[in-house]
């Protein structure tokens, strides 16, 4: 797994808390070579689940109550969209799609209503039992292990996973000649991760094991023999996590302080290409 080299420089990147589960602090140490931060201290593979055991952990349910919820929900539907016109061109030779961290299989089964051979890979139980068509959404890879795929895509899901190395090689395996590899994750360099610092929601202490930059990204995965052909903002996300972290930090009106900071941390992204989440494109090299 990647790892945190012992003699390489690092500093503490932030000191954030588990804002969702257990109140516990966390440092986040960041290798200044690889630009990378890891979570210390990294939680036990079996006790890491007891972090996702909560009402509110949204992308393992379907539940659209509150105001938020209901927004979250209108955006999610716009973003399939957009997802789908991303890689709608490695789709068009009748390949299949692999959606790795489904959660519970949304995107899947939009992709399907639109005639994608679609599949889902969801290690979480419960997120998985909201999936209907459990033919489609599968606990691990090994049940794949025979399919190639046109896009195989990990929608915030790489800064979760204890050995993002392992898992990118065995993806990396399964990905058609002319395939794409999309890979979206929070950006530590962005404006708003400067402004709310430990109470930047994405970092998500530790359900977040992993917090990346641009190059740290970039350079883990062209390990694999892949290279970035593009890189695309989201949007959204900076109007959402400036809005969590304005809760975070018990802010009044927090949700019209973070539209209004998302909003600034946008626009200066126009100029720096830091947004706060961005969306990263991969292919094999020739």
């Amino acid at each position: 797994m990647f790892h945190v080299e012992p003699n390489s420089q690092k500093k503490r990147l932030a000191s954030p808390k588990d804002a969702l589960v257990s109140g516990e602090s966390f440092e986040l140490l960041l290798d200044l070579d690889a630009q990378i931060a890891k979570t210390h201290p990294f939680p036990d593979e079996n006790k890491l689940p007891s972090y996702y055991q909560h009402e509110d952990y949204i992308s393992h349910g379907n539940a659209r109550q509150s105001f938020v919820e209901k927004v979250y929900g209108i955006v999610q539907e716009i973003m399939f969209a957009k997802k789908h016109s991303w890689m709608q061109a490695f789709l068009e030779k009748e390949s299949s799609y692999l959606d790795y961290g489904c959660g519970t299989g949304s995107l899947v089964n939009h992709l399907k209503r639109k005639g994608v051979d679609a599949h889902g890979v969801e290690p979480n139980e419960k997120a998985r039992n909201h999936h209907q068509e459990t033919n489609t959404v599968v606990k691990d890879l090994a049940s794949l292990k025979k399919k190639t795929f046109g896009v195989v895509a990990l929608w915030h899901v790489l800064e979760h996973i204890p050995a993002p190395e392992e898992l990118l090689g065995e993806l990396q395996t399964m990905l058609s000649d002319e395939g794409v590899l999309i890979i979206a994750v929070p950006n530590f360099k962005s404006r708003d991760a400067e402004k709310y610092k430990d109470h930047w929601a994405a970092y998500d202490v530790p359900r977040h094991l992993w917090h990346f930059s641009k190059q740290g990204l970039v350079s883990l995965v062209k390990k694999q023999g892949l290279e970035c052909t593009k890189i695309r903002p989201l949007w959204f996300d900076a109007f959402y996590v400036s809005y969590l972290s304005e809760k975070h930090k018990g802010r009044s009106l927090p949700l019209i302080r973070g539209l209004i900071f998302g909003l600034y941390s946008n626009l200066h992204a126009l100029r720096t290409g830091e947004y706060s989440s961005l969306v990263y494109f991969f292919q094999k090299q020739n």
